[in-house]
Parts: C-alpha cells; structure tokens; sequence
C-alpha cells in the first residue's frame, strides 16, 4: 500500500479556515456570461440592475476515529520485529485513519445527526450538482467522452477554473493510457505528496489534467464513476481544536486503550468547476 497515493486528497488537499460549529457555512460567487447585450443610447442617464449576492454553502463535520488496545501479555509477549505491540497498532491506525478520512473526502453522503446518528459530512459526489451526467450502463469510455466532460466545465466557468485533474477507477487510467496522441506519462510534482509516476492528458479544450486513479471512486458496473476536479476549490476544514491527534486514555484494566481522532468536513468554492460522470462499461 501506498500512503501517499491511496490517499491523494488526505496529503494533498489545501486547508481551509477553522470551522467553528458543526454546521459550517462558507460564501460562493459566480459570474456568468452575457447571452446578450443591450447598448446604450448616446448620452442615456445609467441604469441599474438588481445585484446578485454571495450564497451560503454549508457542510456538516464528521467525526472520524480509529481505536486501539493492546492487552499487557501482548506487550509482553517477544515479537519477530521486537517492536511494541502497542507502538506497532498506533502506526498502523493512523494508516486507517488517513483511508478513513480519503474516502469519506470523495464518497461522504450527508446525515446532519439526530439524536444517536453519527453527521456524516457530503464529499465530492454529493457536493458536485451542476456538471452532472448519468451514462447508459455499459457506455464506453474513449477520448471523445474525456474531452466532452472537460468542455462542460468550459461551458460552465471561466478559463481560470478549468478542471486540472481526473479521479477515476484503474480501468479507467488504463484506457487513458491508450490516448497516445496527447498523454505524458512525466509530471513535476515538487508540491505533490506523489509516490508514483502520474500521467498527465493535453485536451482539445486546452487545459492539462493529471490522471489519478483511486481506489475510493466507485468500479461497479452501472455506478462507475469518473471525476474532474478544479482541485484548488476543494479544502478541508477541521473543527477548532480537532486536527488529527492521539489521545491516551487511562488505563481501565490489564491493557493500554487509545485512539487517533479528528473532526472535520470538505468545502467546496466552485462545483460548477467539476463534474461527476457515471455509468461507464467496467471492462477494458
């Protein structure tokens, strides 16, 4: 397993300010484009039109944890390795704690909590609204479809905002591989948490995204899922005080109790500069 590929936006995704409440609320704007122009006439006195306004966006936090015990034998008992049991099942917890916390980033779907129900925040998929496209079950995916998904995002936003990178299943990055005529398989990666090589795709819409295949993104036949992410207008936003941390517990009986705990939510600036496509055929 690696770390820091299985788990892209848990490394690589910015931090947003602090939420304060669990319910937490940040603006978006968006300026379209005219359809049409009115001129004005020589000398007309100004009119004015009603202004548009920033709208709230908001998201709830979840609460996401990985426990561990060790029993005293454990810990007394000789290793192959020689290491503490006990230091051995934190490093491996917070490993779970970092999957836990990527797949919820992509796949979370929204439960605000009521009383003795965990809130559960909304991730990628149910954040993106605009660009949204359910493929008949089995359709193929090819270059044409790549840049159709790119274009719709064109369509949407302004130049600066084009979607920079494609999270999808494996088959999926293995069929971009075959789109010789504008792939590179080399990127520079300075600011990227990366462990392995990254291809990187030259649409005809004229942005560059990195392909990321994720082993998080939904492979079922009828629900395969293919992301493009504006990957800059994604944040995540922890509770104050609720970084990821390990807190110790006391001691209630012949063993060590623990756990790795951390609240927080994603936050979204600009859906309308992704998109969520679905439905492809599941075989190369």
């Amino acid at each position: 397993m690696s770390p820091n590929t299985d788990n892209y936006f848990t490394s690589n995704l910015g931090k947003g300010p602090n939420a304060q409440n669990t319910l937490h609320e940040w603006t978006t704007y968006n300026t379209g484009r005219p359809t049409s122009v009115t001129t004005a006439i020589e000398g007309a006195a100004a009119s004015y039109d009603d202004l548009s306004q920033p709208t709230r966006t908001y998201n709830v936090t979840s609460i996401v944890n990985e426990a561990v015990r060790v029993s005293g034998t454990e810990r007394a008992v000789a290793t192959a390795t020689g290491e503490d049991p006990y230091a051995f099942q934190k490093t491996e917890a917070l490993k779970r704690l970092k999957a836990k916390m990527e797949w919820i980033t992509i796949n979370g779907t929204q439960d605000t909590g009521a009383s003795g129900v965990a809130r559960q925040m909304r991730g990628f998929d149910g954040m993106i609204s605009t660009n949204v496209v359910a493929r008949d079950s089995g359709y193929s995916f090819t270059e044409a479809e790549l840049n159709n998904i790119l274009e719709d995002v064109w369509v949407e936003v302004g130049s600066d905002y084009l979607s920079d990178l494609i999270v999808c299943p494996m088959v999926i990055s293995r069929r971009i591989s075959g789109f010789t005529a504008n792939l590179t398989r080399n990127i520079e990666a300075k600011e990227k948490r990366l462990a392995a090589q990254i291809r990187v795709y030259d649409s005809q819409i004229g942005n560059t995204v990195m392909i990321i295949p994720h082993k998080d993104v939904r492979a079922c036949a009828g629900s395969l899922t293919v992301y493009a992410l504006k990957e800059d207008t994604w944040k995540h936003a922890f509770l104050t005080g609720r970084e990821p941390q390990w807190d110790e517990y006391a001691k209630d009986g012949d063993r060590d109790n623990g756990q790795y705990l951390t609240e927080f939510t994603v936050v979204g600036y600009a859906q309308r500069a992704n998109a969520k496509y679905t439905g492809y055929n599941t075989a190369l």
